[in-house]
């Protein structure tokens, strides 16, 4: 009776007070965690962003102190609780209250009770979509006027296929509703025009995310970039251990890959984790730019399968290990003794110490991928493409080159575009 009871109050007072006012609310002092989820897709996640919401919810009970949580969810069409694309807002009080509520638990904790006690915005769409520009910038400034704060940290929660062109070479960029998506040079375009100050961070819950050309473009949009260079195990991150971790002043990445290496390797899964400081990423470019122009010469000759790579199926060769790319040539340069390598690359690897301050992965055989293992000594963090000229594995990726040549930044900061051909 107290359960049926308990239930039914949340329900009314739910349904009272479940829209987000229009009043211009105060500021909030600390950090707002904002998250942008993208069920919509052929192949979809919702159940599993259902279960993410559901974490972060449990996790905002725990906190002992008042924050707040913006969810904008473009659910499946017409197979979910939520019919319409909504933002939910939950406020905790840091005592166990959620939205002025005790805090779900046990068998009253789903996704439907977690929807009717929060403040939602609903959104009509019609032909539009949630990765549409225009649609980004609208959500996350409508997230900026509900729960104006000091600073703002952002998940972003789909499917992606890192640097390359969505709608394309069965790519995804980031996010998929119903087959369209949003590239990396548009969506860190949409993180300026959306926020005055940068990000305290972004986090990619979505596969292929951490390469040096992601966090290059968002140089100027966050200041850490939270990714996996691989594909993620559709689970996500386990959001009741993180979430707390970025409510805090300084957060400890180290812990935030931890975390989520921990929960890979309890569920049998396999992974990688790392934090991009983007402010860096110039100098890292730097680096990799001296180095190549340097070591031209060697570059005919390296042999792409000594080096790590992450991609899988279709992806297979879209992305290889910064520094252990940079082994093989030095190895070609005619640099043999370990030692001598070493020293060869250290300009990179100072400049990799700087931009991957955080780093986590599942290494060896038990944690295969489809065929990738992960060489944890070779692991820098971070993969970077390699074009056709230097990789017969990527010569008939006619629209990866041709993409990566005429839109990524990176092509040009690292120096690709200067090297001698001949």
């Amino acid at each position: 009776m107290k359960k049926w009871l308990y239930t039914l109050l949340v329900v009314v007072l739910a349904a009272c007070s479940n829209e987000i006012p229009e009043q211009q609310p105060a500021k909030r002092s600390g950090r707002t965690v904002l998250a942008y989820l993208i069920s919509n897709s052929p192949k979809s996640l919702e159940k599993n962003l259902q279960d993410n919401v559901v974490d972060m919810y449990m996790a905002l009970a725990e906190i002992k102190d008042s924050c707040t949580l913006l969810v904008f969810y473009r659910p499946q069409e017409y197979s979910s609780y939520l019919d319409v694309p909504t933002l939910l807002c939950f406020d905790t009080d840091g005592r166990g209250n959620i939205n002025n509520l005790p805090a779900l638990t046990g068998t009253d904790l789903t996704f439907e009770s977690v929807c009717q006690v929060a403040q939602k915005k609903e959104y009509t769409m019609n032909s539009q979509i949630a990765t549409d520009p225009v649609v980004m910038e609208e959500v996350l400034k409508d997230m900026q006027k509900i729960a104006p704060s000091d600073s703002y940290g952002l998940i972003l929660g789909s499917h992606a296929s890192g640097w390359m062109k969505g709608n394309s070479v069965q790519s995804k960029a980031f996010g998929d509703d119903d087959g369209y998506n949003i590239d990396i040079p548009d969506l860190a375009d949409v993180l300026k025009n959306s926020f005055s100050e940068k990000l305290d961070f972004v986090l990619f819950d979505a596969c292929m995310m951490g390469t040096a050309e992601v966090g290059y473009e968002l140089r100027e949009t966050t200041s850490y970039c939270i990714a996996s260079v691989m594909e993620t195990p559709v689970y996500g991150f386990p959001y009741d251990q993180i979430l707390p971790y970025l409510y805090s002043e300084n957060i400890d990445y180290p812990a935030v890959c931890h975390e989520f290496m921990s929960f890979n390797k309890t569920n049998n899964l396999w992974g990688t984790c790392a934090v991009m400081d983007c402010s860096q990423m110039e100098n890292l470019a730097s680096a990799v730019k001296a180095k190549l122009s340097e070591w031209q010469d060697a570059l005919s000759s390296v042999s792409m399968q000594n080096v790590q790579q992450y991609g899988v199926g279709s992806y297979r060769y879209f992305s290889y290990d910064v520094l252990d790319f940079f082994r093989e040539l030095g190895r070609k340069s005619g640099v043999v003794k370990t030692t001598d390598l070493n020293e060869a690359i250290a300009s990179v690897q100072s400049a990799l110490n700087q931009a991957v301050i955080a780093k986590d992965c599942l290494s060896g055989v038990d944690y295969d991928f489809d065929g990738a293992v992960i060489d944890g000594t070779r692991f820098c963090g971070i993969g970077m493409y390699i074009l056709e000229e230097y990789n017969p594995y990527v010569a008939n990726k006619t629209a990866w080159n041709d993409y990566y040549k005429q839109s990524i930044s990176w092509y040009h900061a690292a120096g690709w575009d200067d090297l001698n051909l001949n």
